[in-house]
């Protein structure tokens, strides 16, 4: 195994921690207020750790994009409460992303580490572009897939417009159509109602039920309504299973690569490797180096793989110069195939058992 590395730590928890800026000085400080460990993280940052102006702003307008397109759909749930409605009417902007800014800690950090993933895939999107319906048959003749397959094109067609809302320009309170996961989703209905209420109070003085009772039940209806299939990473794992067994073809990863088609690389490592493309894009994302050597070496990728794979996610990966690419490849070489498939094996576990073992094993050897 690779130093730094545990194939039981969490595939959010990793990546929180190699990205999250008080992680660092957080670590044995539990004494130290939050503010001074962000303030200690900002001031003297780790120089390992480059800041990713383009990621910062990518993740704040999924963040603010969702918000209020969620926003706008709570106000117009309230028609089965007029008086709550019209208390409204005298803030009709959106206010909920305004509030979150002001109180950041409203967000859990599951759904900032999934955000932040978001926008990790967007920047990889936006850098590379969009591969267009010709260029991908070229890769499906990799896997002998015929374009004229009607389902096929279905799904291709389904990946491209979600791609393309991902990709839509926008600052940060532009509405974002909130495909995400329904826990997530859930998350940011409740906060938004919660912002919502607020607001409301201010007007409807002395009308706490009526205000809990019309927010309960718009929120409710929108999460029955919701449908977490039109998220990008959903339509590259559909369009991959209806390839069937031609998704398993040798040289299908390498062409997709060579396309930049990232989705359907991680939807197609994925299924080869048993894991989630959740796990997967986290790890390309957001994980550190040694997991992303642990997926190519798993995929029986060879070193030149392995540099072409890193070329590939520099514009999410800034800290990838040349000789840093080198020196990774030197340590790739290190990485057999048995400890490779170790980490893999490990990988397929529930993520929160190899959280709370990956949290005793720190303790006990602190």
């Amino acid at each position: 195994m690779l130093t730094g590395m545990s194939a039981y730590s969490s595939l959010t928890g990793t990546a929180m921690a190699g990205n999250w800026p008080m992680a660092r000085v957080m670590a044995g400080m539990s004494a130290v207020p939050v503010a001074h460990a962000i303030d200690l993280a900002f001031f003297f940052p780790d120089e390992g750790q480059a800041r990713h102006d383009a990621l910062i702003a990518e993740t704040r307008r999924h963040i603010g994009g969702c918000i209020t397109a969620i926003e706008m759909a709570l106000r117009l749930s309230l028609e089965h409460a007029p008086d709550v409605a019209a208390a409204l009417d005298h803030w009709p902007a959106p206010v909920a992303w305004a509030m979150v800014r002001a109180h950041p800690s409203l967000l859990g950090p599951g759904l900032l580490a999934h955000m932040q993933m978001r926008a990790g895939v967007t920047v990889m999107l936006r850098q590379f572009g969009q591969a267009d319906v010709e260029q991908l048959n070229e890769v499906d003749g990799a896997a002998a897939t015929s374009i004229d397959d009607t389902l096929l094109g279905d799904g291709l067609s389904g990946l491209a417009l979600a791609e393309g809302r991902w990709l839509a320009m926008g600052g940060e309170d532009t509405p974002m159509k909130p495909d995400l996961p329904a826990e997530y989703f859930a998350e940011l209905v409740w906060l938004v109602a919660a912002c919502l209420t607020v607001v409301a109070q201010r007007t409807m003085v002395d009308a706490d039920d009526r205000l809990l009772a019309a927010f309960d039940r718009s929120g409710w209806a929108l999460l029955a309504d919701h449908d977490e299939a039109a998220c990008p990473i959903v339509q590259a794992d559909r369009l991959v299973r209806r390839m069937g067994e031609k998704a398993d073809a040798p040289d299908l990863l390498g062409r997709l690569l060579e396309r930049r088609r990232f989705l359907l690389f991680a939807a197609v490592t994925a299924r080869q490797l048993r894991l989630e493309s959740g796990q997967v894009i986290e790890m390309l994302v957001m994980g550190p180096l040694s997991q992303v050597a642990i997926l190519c070496r798993a995929l029986g990728g060879s070193g030149a793989d392995f540099r072409h794979l890193l070329l590939s996610l520099r514009p999410v990966r800034p800290s990838l110069s040349d000789a840093a690419i080198v020196a990774e490849a030197d340590r790739y070489q290190a990485l057999n195939e048995a400890q490779a498939d170790s980490a893999i094996a490990a990988l397929r576990t529930s993520a929160a058992f190899r959280a709370k073992l990956d949290h005793l094993r720190a303790v006990a050897g602190a």
